[in-house]
């Protein structure tokens, strides 16, 4: 099933010059979770959105961890083309010159970043979120469009990644609440100014000159 599915992308939608293009710039988004890794930065920076930068950011480590140091080092499944080099996939890679990752194919980072940043958003956000959530579609889309990924190592990278976006929002509330009732109590004692002492002042000196 996979490999029929990525053959039907070749053979029906590789011939638009203007699409595949359009998909290239697009998968850019996921490159090293470029996209997911602004969104934490942007959020952080501004006090009002501080903490959701901080549930991003713990979701983006979670998915690192899973994806990254766990899954691909583990399974290293081989990619589409290195599998099947006969079906013309890297072929197509060079007309449009797209870069070809050299890691395992399951599951697909690109997805699983983008994925764990969208759920975060959309569990702080709701509906405000859902934008993130149709790029982060997109961006898997095109991975598959692309033939970088076989389907079930993108449906891996969704699941995975939204898990790892449900876990980082509820790390990222076990972190605000420890640093609300521990850590912020704690610097604000160690930091606290003592009240200043009152200064002794000398007793005015009384005049020499005394009226008779």
């Amino acid at each position: 099933m996979d490999i029929a599915i990525l053959k039907w992308f070749h053979a029906t939608f590789h011939g638009q010059a203007w699409l595949n293009y359009i998909m290239k710039y697009l998968t850019y988004l996921g490159e090293f979770g470029a996209a997911a890794i602004i969104c934490a930065a942007a959020l952080l920076i501004f006090k009002k959105t501080r903490w959701s930068g901080v549930v991003v950011a713990a979701a983006l480590i979670l998915d690192v961890l899973i994806v990254n140091v766990i899954l691909k080092l583990s399974v290293n499944r081989a990619r589409p083309w290195q599998t099947f080099p006969d079906l013309g996939f890297q072929q197509f890679h060079n007309s449009i010159s797209v870069r070809e990752p050299s890691d395992s194919s399951f599951p697909s980072g690109h997805t699983a970043s983008l994925f764990a940043a969208a759920v975060t958003l959309v569990m702080i956000y709701k509906v405000k979120g859902i934008p993130a959530l149709a790029v982060a579609f997109f961006v898997a889309l095109s991975r598959i469009y692309l033939c970088m990924h076989y389907p079930s190592d993108v449906l891996g990278g969704m699941l995975i990644g939204s898990a790892c976006g449900v876990g980082g929002y509820f790390a990222g509330k076990l972190i605000k609440k420890l640093y609300e009732n521990k850590l912020k109590p704690f610097l604000s004692n160690k930091f606290k100014k003592s009240p200043e002492q009152p200064v002794d002042t000398l007793p005015e000196e009384q005049d020499e000159e005394q009226t008779e």
